[in-house]
């Protein structure tokens, strides 16, 4: 506690006197749910859950001339977790960056920052989670009106060491990850080249690493009314295990804004998978998504994700989504989720059904000021029997979950001395 009132003096401190931008800002969120089938099918003798989970944090920015800094503190709970009247330690480190603009289009970042690329897909912030995500890394930028380059590189390490470079979390996260993203703007025309390149310490010899490289391009065309995106990734190199990789992934969107109450977002989206049927392949099919969000995609009851998700049998999905926008500080959303197996998967040594299932999930989110919003959803899913045996449970039995979210941004503190 006297650290931070420490660090929180100081910073007030700086801003008295100095010529420059100085916020001290928070986020509160409460999030209730109730799971009755969430992730998984619910079973005849499963009872629902319910909690509250909560993320807290404090952002303390700086800007001066060609410096800008941040650093942002969090702790995340959920309520009853922590014995009462026992002092618990919980607050971590979200942010802790500086970046430098070295010219009018380059500028260098490091530290403890979010990464966020396209659509969150391969690489995101993962904001529904209440912890999130970050990364230490470096970061340089290119940028002008019609080019954006950004190079990220990160090695991590687990410890000090005094010899080698054994990373001790190296079954759960990668050793080195490198970005290159570069982008074009033609117009209302884009295109994007993204390419990622993760290593993981092989499980028995520490100094010896496994790389896997996805990389692919994003066109993507845009005007007042109408958008469509297209990606189409590859995904090769080895699994952490030395097993070899060679993936795919593609997705292909268009949005219609037929008023400014009304827009339609029809797509489809595939992730490869492996063929059951071939059982002397020794090649990993099943297209990984990296470091994305995985709520925001496929079905917000966050049945299907990562490759384990499907038994690593890979996933098409096809969705439509409407919003549905009350002035500007209410809307409603839809969508429709139809969900198969990309390739083929073997239980009791018959293939079974492609199809999984259908989802339906609404949202409705509502901006009471620009400190308060208000957002609360609903979703259920009417499971096959193939999903049946990918996840257990019970598809006649009705699988669905439910929450209410609130989000307070305060600003307690802003300094602006020109």
């Amino acid at each position: 506690m006297k650290v931070r009132l420490f660090f929180l003096c100081f910073f007030i401190t700086i801003s008295s006197i100095a010529p420059a931008q100085f916020k001290i800002q928070g986020i509160i969120r409460p999030r209730f749910e109730f799971r009755n089938g969430y992730s998984t099918l619910r079973r005849d003798s499963t009872s629902p859950a319910a909690f509250v989970s909560q993320r807290t944090r404090i952002n303390f920015s700086y800007k001066k001339d060609k410096i800008e800094t941040k650093l942002s503190l969090f702790d995340f709970r959920v309520w009853g977790d922590q014995v009462w009247k026992k002092d618990v330690a919980s607050v971590g480190l979200n942010e802790a960056w500086a970046r430098i603009q070295i010219t009018d289009s380059w500028s260098v970042k490091f530290g403890r920052q979010i990464l966020k690329y396209d659509n969150s897909r391969l690489v995101s912030q993962v904001n529904w989670n209440q912890i999130g995500a970050a990364h230490d890394a470096l970061k340089i930028r290119y940028k002008n009106k019609e080019w954006l380059a950004d190079f990220v590189s990160a090695w991590n390490q687990s410890s000090q060491n005094k010899f080698g470079t054994d990373y001790a979390f190296s079954e759960s996260f990668y050793k080195t990850l490198n970005i290159l993203r570069i982008s074009k703007n033609f117009n209302n025309f884009s295109l994007t080249s993204l390419n990622i390149a993760d290593g993981f310490q092989d499980l028995l010899n520490s100094e010896l690493q496994h790389f896997r490289f996805t990389y692919g391009i994003i066109p993507a065309y845009k005007n007042k009314d109408f958008h469509i995106v297209a990606r189409v990734f590859n995904q090769t190199g080895k699994l952490q295990t030395g097993k070899n990789i060679s993936a795919f992934y593609s997705n292909i969107e268009f949005s219609y804004k037929i008023s400014d109450i009304l827009k339609f977002t029809l797509g489809n989206e595939i992730k490869s998978g492996n063929n059951a049927l071939d059982s002397l392949n020794t090649t990993n099919n099943a297209f990984d998504i990296l470091y994305g969000a995985r709520h925001k995609f496929n079905g917000r009851i966050d049945y299907f994700s990562i490759p384990s998700t499907t038994k690593g049998a890979g996933l098409i999905d096809s969705y439509l989504k409407t919003t549905v926008s009350f002035k500007k500080t209410a809307k409603l959303l839809a969508e429709y989720h139809y969900f198969m197996l990309e390739n083929n998967y073997v239980y009791n040594e018959n293939v079974i059904d492609k199809f999984l299932g259908q989802e339906i999930d609404f949202v409705y989110k509502q901006k009471f000021s620009d400190d308060i919003s208000l957002e609360t959803g609903y979703s259920y899913i009417l499971g096959s029997k193939s999903l049946e045996i990918l996840k257990g449970g019970n598809k006649n039995l009705w699988n669905h979950w439910f929450y209410v979210m609130i989000t307070v941004n305060p600003t307690f503190f802003i300094s602006k001395n020109d």
